[in-house]
Parts: structure tokens; C-alpha cells; sequence
């Protein structure tokens, strides 16, 4: 299954597999957004599996942001284990 993201106001939905080949766009999304807004939400309630090579992305996506006062929050289910990997990093 392949990932579709959705735009609504300040909150980006995912739909399907977060994986290597679609952390690309998940990533061209934040970093465009990003460059208009000060902050984003990751909702990832509809993704089915997320791979390891996405969360490392995301991992550079929080570290991007940071150092350029921006800010990114994930919500949705399975956040928990993100937040606690991204811990983990001492990234958040």
C-alpha cells in the first residue's frame, strides 16, 4: 500500500505505509510546509507500518526543525513509541 497525505490546516495526515520509499514525500511535505508555518502536526493515525529507515527521517526532521525554531508534533496512535525512540536520540 502506498502512503497518501493529506492537508488540513496545520496537521498533516498519513494514510498507509511509512517506509523508505514513501518517507520521501512525507519529508518534501514537512520541510515545504515548514518553510511558511513555525509548526506542523504529524498525524499518523491511519498508517498501517512504519519502517525504521522513516522513523530515522523523522528523527532528522525534528533535528532540522529545531535548530531553526520550527516545530513538529506527532499525534495519532503508535506516537508513544515514537516519542520514546526520538527520547531515546535525546532528539525531543
Amino acid at each position: 500500500m502506498s502512503l497518501t497525505i493529506t492537508n488540513t490546516g496545520n496537521e498533516l495526515r498519513l494514510f498507509g505505509n511509512l517506509n523508505q520509499e514513501t518517507c520521501k514525500d512525507v519529508k518534501k511535505n514537512v520541510t515545504s510546509y515548514l518553510k511558511k508555518h513555525s509548526s506542523v502536526i504529524i498525524n499518523i493515525d491511519e498508517v498501517t507500518s512504519i519502517d525504521r529507515t522513516s522513523l530515522n527521517s523523522l528523527a532528522k526532521l525534528f533535528e532540522k526543525a529545531s535548530k531553526t525554531n520550527k516545530k513538529i508534533s506527532i499525534q495519532g496512535v503508535g506516537c508513544k513509541e515514537i516519542y520514546d525512540e526520538l527520547m531515546n536520540r535525546s532528539i525531543v
